[in-house]
């Protein structure tokens, strides 16, 4: 993975001329690398070749001009800037192979000098994992059990959901939907103005502010009303939180949920199948038993995980977790942008700062990698393996399953690798449960690949794997 990460030619190449490398601490190691005029020719033969097609050098066609005249117009240094992206990085990668290191993820890269020509690199290194006694681990597993009222509380809701909404002449009740009119200050300053606004009087959905609706309890139709609201301290905009507004609302209608009878004409509103209440009955019974055994065997595995974590020490490189935590409030960034909102009004409408935002990221980094990393090694500790002929297997009828066309060479090894770590993953916490419980553990690992799309701890538990492929082209450069 690293000789792809880093773009090395060939295992042939000479590494750099002079490396040297610091004592590891913390699973993370400095090397210091140096290069001779002879070594770095290439290089600038490379950014030759890519600045001569667009110079346009006096005396000579663009992309004619020798090397010679190319430096001597742009400068040694200027050419060397046009290729430290790729060129820092892939030094890096032949230093890393001519060290024999066990790296994962990307280093952060240092450039220290042009003349001579030194940087540094701190690599990150394969975490060392103790899974401690693991196999003493011991847990039952509880069986699921429904409510007595499970049936009747889905059935309700199915009801609720396809509920109709009503108008009524009468005051607003608790439950009832509301349009109106609505202005809202705070001093001089308008905090809303809306003509048509919507409302579940509600007290739980605390919109647009906590206490809001309950103040419209009891009001009629085209009657003005006037009252002062203190908001929140906590509340999520800061720049209105713990201040007094003042509203005018005249409400314009009122409607009243109205539940549809339970009946089988009710019944079979809510889908084909269900000719009567008695077959809903049966199929919502069905899903709950379902849905509780799902959730019990995911309770289960994560207390089984927790038991493996409390057996285990790791020691994670600093750069690993860094890398990560960035990686996630990128992400967040990234979904955000997708909503047409910048971070940071996100973060202030949910009442939290972006240094908070990165502390969370940073504890949930270093769980997800501290997981990632214990059950791989359990993996390779039980000897969990994948066949070709599984993976095979799996993905016919995946595709079969969702009628998807035969993916190209490219798409088939992606998802092929996918499923290979998935698939060894969900075996590896499948022993893991069968040693918890005491079981024989011969026979793990057949029975739940045919019912295993996304196994449940893809991921927290993928990161081990993929650390060092899905960051590469992101590399940590920086020049000084």
């Amino acid at each position: 993975m690293l000789e792809r990460l880093f773009r090395n030619k060939s295992d042939s190449e000479e590494p750099p001329v002079k490396i040297t490398q610091d004592e590891v601490v913390e699973r993370q190691t400095v090397l210091h690398i140096e290069l001779e005029d002879n070594d770095i020719d290439p290089y600038l033969d490379r950014a030759y070749r890519r600045v001569v097609q667009r110079a346009n050098v006096p005396g000579f066609r663009k992309g004619k001009a020798p090397r010679r005249i190319i430096e001597q117009y742009f400068g040694r240094e200027s050419l060397l800037n046009e290729v430290l992206d790729s060129m820092l990085p892939e030094l890096t990668g032949k230093a890393i192979t001519e060290k024999d290191l066990d790296a994962v993820g990307l280093p952060s890269i240092d450039l220290e000098g042009l003349e001579p020509f030194q940087f540094s690199a701190i690599v990150p290194l394969r975490p060392e994992v103790d899974l401690g006694e693991y196999k003493s681990i011991r847990l039952n597993r509880e069986e699921p059990s429904l409510p007595d009222d499970a049936v009747d509380e889905r059935i309700e809701q199915l009801r609720v959901s396809v509920a109709s909404w009503e108008p009524v002449e009468r005051t607003i009740e608790v439950g009832d939907m509301i349009s109106a009119q609505i202005n809202g200050n705070i001093g001089a300053e308008n905090i809303i103005d809306e003509n048509e606004a919507v409302y579940l009087i509600n007290e739980d959905i605390g919109r647009p502010f906590p206490g809001f609706t309950d103040k419209l309890v009891g009001l009629g139709v085209d009657e003005p009303h006037e009252f002062d609201l203190d908001i929140p301290d906590d509340f999520r905009d800061e720049n209105l939180a713990g201040k007094k507004a003042s509203f005018n609302v005249t409400v314009k209608d009122i409607k009243e949920r109205v539940l549809p009878e339970l009946d089988d004409d009710f019944a079979q509103t809510i889908g084909e199948g269900y000719d009567s209440l008695d077959d809903l009955r049966e199929e919502v019974d069905k899903s709950l038993k379902t849905e509780s055994d799902a959730e019990s065997s995911r309770a289960f595995r994560e207390v089984v995980i927790e038991a493996l974590m409390g057996c285990a020490t790791v020691e994670l490189p600093p750069l690993l977790v860094e890398h990560e935590s960035t990686h996630m409030v990128e992400e967040q960034e990234r979904m955000v942008s997708q909503a047409n909102m910048v971070l940071d009004d996100y973060l202030q409408s949910m009442g939290k700062t972006r240094s908070e935002l990165e502390e969370e990221s940073r504890e949930e980094a270093l769980t997800r990698l501290t997981r990632s990393f214990v059950i791989s090694s359990l993996a390779e500790e039980e000897e969990i393996e994948v066949s070709d002929e599984d993976i095979e297997e799996r993905l016919e009828k995946l595709l079969a399953d969702s009628d998807q066309e035969t993916p190209n060479s490219t798409q088939s090894e992606e998802m092929k690798d996918y499923l290979q770590r998935s698939m060894r993953m969900e075996r590896t916490m499948e022993r893991l449960e069968s040693i918890a419980e005491g079981k024989s553990t011969s026979d793990v690992g057949e029975s739940s690949d045919e019912d295993t799309d996304t196994p449940e701890i893809d991921e927290s538990t993928d990161t081990a794997d993929k650390n060092t492929e899905n960051e590469g082209g992101d590399e940590d450069v920086s020049q000084s």
